[in-house]
């Protein structure tokens, strides 16, 4: 038997909080996938709450956006807690 796990509430909870901190780093899309390595269709979905990052692709994204992981559950995430690059 397969267990496949569908993204919920918390996947989209932390799918948006990964669009608010990229964006307010000033990194497009495309250049926060080439820093995690993932694909930029997978790291879309996942912003979106339509695919759920496992524990590695997670752990790629919170260090290439240089913050730290309770920010991504925060809601909506503090901004102000991002320190300057």
């Amino acid at each position: 038997m397969v267990v496949v796990a569908f993204p919920g509430v918390e996947d989209i909870r932390l799918g948006h909080a990964i669009r608010r901190v990229r964006e307010a780093r000033g990194l497009s899309l495309a250049r926060l996938a080439l820093e995690c390595r993932l694909d930029a269709d997978r790291l879309d979905q996942a912003e979106h709450g339509r695919a759920r990052l496992n524990s590695a692709e997670l752990h790629a994204v919170i260090n290439a956006l240089h913050a730290p992981l309770g920010l991504l559950f925060q809601t909506p995430p503090d901004l102000s807690a991002l320190r300057k690059l």
